[in-house]
């Protein structure tokens, strides 16, 4: 059974990007533009792996991980973000959450995938 991501981003060109990197390498991915639509498919769906943005409209990053850690079967979660001071405030409110700052490297989105799965295929670059 293929492994299951959810991706909470407004900004579509990293959702995007991801979303393939993520597929090239086994997973099935959903989108979500913003922190509502990540907390329905999460109340919805089951993930292996779930990416969210920090700073979205309405619910953000920090909304979707504190319904992430109330989840039955609770997925890691990896934090990205290009708001360094936002995530300098929130750190304690993140608990076992991995985080990456924008603009950020593939080869740092694969170590940290990898931290929290232990289960990453060979890389499959994006074309």
């Amino acid at each position: 059974m293929p492994r299951k991501a959810l991706i909470a981003d407004d900004e579509p060109r990293y959702r995007d990007l991801l979303k393939r990197i993520l597929e090239k390498n086994g997973y099935v991915v959903d989108l979500a533009a913003c922190g509502e639509t990540a907390t329905t498919l999460l109340l919805d769906n089951r993930y292996d792996l779930v990416v969210t943005d920090l700073d979205m409209p309405g619910l953000n990053g920090f909304d979707v991980i504190e319904l992430v850690k109330r989840l039955p079967n609770t997925p890691p979660v990896l934090m990205v973000t290009a708001q360094k001071t936002m995530l300098d405030e929130g750190w304690k409110r993140l608990g076992d959450v991995q985080c990456l700052l924008k603009p950020f490297s593939l080869e740092d989105f694969r170590a940290k995938v990898d931290i929290l799965t232990n289960s990453w295929q060979p890389f499959v670059k994006s074309e």
